[in-house]
């Protein structure tokens, strides 16, 4: 990333959140891997920002889990075990089942269905679309909008602390399946079927897990 993108990042977007997704999206593309050293000098100059800037980012990274810090040690991404990956698998299968089935409860209300409609949009889009870390934003904004929709701030934060790890899940669907799943829950949801939108959801993160099992 150059410098000035980082060094002028105004608005919503602070420098330090610059920095924070940067590294979440270097886990996926392999440009930062498990346990690797954040050297404060080597960032500094990678994203051309303050050393304040780069501690708050790692301050960040650490409270969602994503890295470790220890006394004269410095920072370094975590490692996660097999093991790990499959049992946050297993918490996302619950918790994206539980949205869809509430959504699917709350559909009719306020703005519900033209929210989910653009959601699904984005990720189908985003599915089929070569830039695989603008679909694993999607995808989150799409398991974001059904928490929304069923109008539970909870779940949406939980969902959102699983969303840093699950970045780093390769994807094991092709384009076409991923996109055909979200319509599958999109649809069931637009419905009001809560039985059968938490069933297609949990079956989209099932094929994930199954593939971590038998790998």
């Amino acid at each position: 990333m150059a410098k000035e993108s980082v060094g002028s990042a105004k608005g919503t977007t602070s420098a330090a959140e610059t920095i924070v997704r940067d590294i979440l999206r270097g886990l996926y593309e392999g440009r930062y891997v498990s346990g690797q050293r954040l050297v404060e000098p080597d960032l500094i100059g990678r994203y051309g920002v303050s050393r304040s800037t780069v501690r708050e980012a790692i301050k960040r990274l650490a409270a969602q889990g994503v890295v470790e810090t220890r006394h004269h040690h410095g920072a370094r991404i975590m490692t996660m075990t097999r093991d790990e990956a499959l049992n946050i698998l297993l918490i996302a299968e619950v918790l994206v089942g539980l949205a869809a089935r509430q959504a699917a409860e709350h559909i009719d209300e306020g703005t519900a269905r033209q929210d989910l409609q653009d959601a699904l949009d984005a990720v189908t889009a985003a599915a089929l679309s070569e830039e695989r870390f603008d679909f694993i934003l999607s995808r989150n904004h799409f398991h974001r909008t059904l928490a929304r929709i069923a109008r539970s701030r909870v779940l949406e934060q939980s969902l959102f602390n699983l969303h840093v790890h699950l970045v780093r899940n390769k994807l094991v669907m092709t384009p076409e399946q991923r996109a055909a799943s979200y319509q599958r829950i999109a649809d069931a949801i637009f419905a009001g079927d809560a039985a059968a939108a938490e069933v297609s959801a949990r079956a989209h993160v099932r094929a994930m897990i199954d593939l971590l099992r038998s790998s």
